[in-house]
């Protein structure tokens, strides 16, 4: 399906965009810069055995504690893993996805494989299952202080939690939620950098020799998100507002080129992480390790699973 929408998407690409001799080359060489050495990012192949995993003990927990449980299948990984968090485009992800705001508002929101399980329960029992999955509204809860200033509250009885806990041990939610928070941190003082704004200004005047009188790298998804909620479900104005995004993104992305931005981001990154604490070089090899034997553990029981399957 996520091919079809693609194909669909690129589909709506007008005629006559193109890029200087070159720029298209240029542009999927440029960095991919990521927070804390990437830590948090994954790759598609990664996300999917993660989630078969977690998948898997959280169906064992519910087992545990007397109910039935089908896994949820993985999501949209290949888009995730693509995804930059300084919204950085190459001209091949613009040209077949544009921003990813019309291929996403024509997807049908997944179908929950507990939904005929759950609306089949009683009252009473339904509430047992979701207490069960999620937690109680009046559990217990471990509360996670981010160094930003907000704490964040992670229910304890939940087969969520366990299964979490399982797969990559006790310290795993503080640490995952801390770095989170650090590379949101990272990502904000970075993109405020001197050099990113700089680059950004070139980036806002290769656009206006384009034909947009954007100020912001925010405002074309603005203006898309607009016409996307004035199109509704008018497939033909879908269709239009599709060849528009598509448009503006292979221009986007040929600016961002253009203007060095990626390769000002991750000089501008490098500075912002040089200030930081030593402190998190500790907690960055702790999660690294926990992240690395966890996936170990999803492959080998994914390699176990297959081989049973082939029996």
């Amino acid at each position: 399906m996520r091919r079809l929408l693609w194909l669909t998407a690129a589909a709506f690409l007008a005629a006559g965009c193109s890029a200087s001799p070159g720029g298209e080359a240029a542009a999927e060489k440029q960095p991919d810069p990521r927070p804390l050495g990437g830590a948090l990012h994954y790759t598609a192949a990664e996300s999917a055995a993660l989630h078969r995993a977690e998948e898997r003990e959280v169906r064992k927990c519910m087992a545990s504690r007397g109910f039935g449980y089908n896994a949820i299948p993985v999501g949209d990984v290949q888009r995730r893993a693509a995804e930059s968090p300084y919204g950085l485009l190459t001209r091949s992800r613009a040209a077949q996805d544009g921003y990813g705001l019309t291929v996403e508002r024509l997807k049908k929101p997944p179908a929950d494989p507990n939904a005929q399980r759950v609306s089949a329960l009683a009252e009473r029992d339904r509430r047992a299952w979701e207490g069960a999955l999620k937690g109680a509204a009046d559990g217990p809860r471990e509360k996670i202080e981010l160094p930003s200033g907000p704490t964040v509250s992670v229910p304890t009885d939940s087969c969520v939690f366990d299964a979490r806990r399982a797969l990559y041990g006790a310290s795993w939610e503080r640490n995952h939620y801390t770095l989170q928070d650090l590379r949101n941190t990272i990502v904000g003082d970075t993109l405020d950098h001197s050099l990113v704004k700089a680059a950004e200004r070139k980036w806002a005047a290769c656009m206006r020799d384009e034909g947009f009188r954007y100020e912001s790298r925010e405002d074309p998804l603005k203006a898309l998100k607009k016409r996307l909620d004035s199109a509704g479900s008018d497939a033909a104005a879908l269709r239009v507002t599709g060849r528009e995004e598509l448009r503006i993104a292979v221009r986007d992305a040929a600016c961002q080129v253009e203007a060095g931005l990626a390769g000002q981001i991750s000089r501008a990154q490098k500075q912002v992480e040089k200030a930081l604490p030593n402190a998190r070089t500790s907690l960055l090899e702790e999660f690294r390790a926990a992240r690395d034997n966890a996936l170990r553990r999803a492959g080998a029981e994914a390699a176990s699973t297959a081989r049973q399957a082939g029996r």
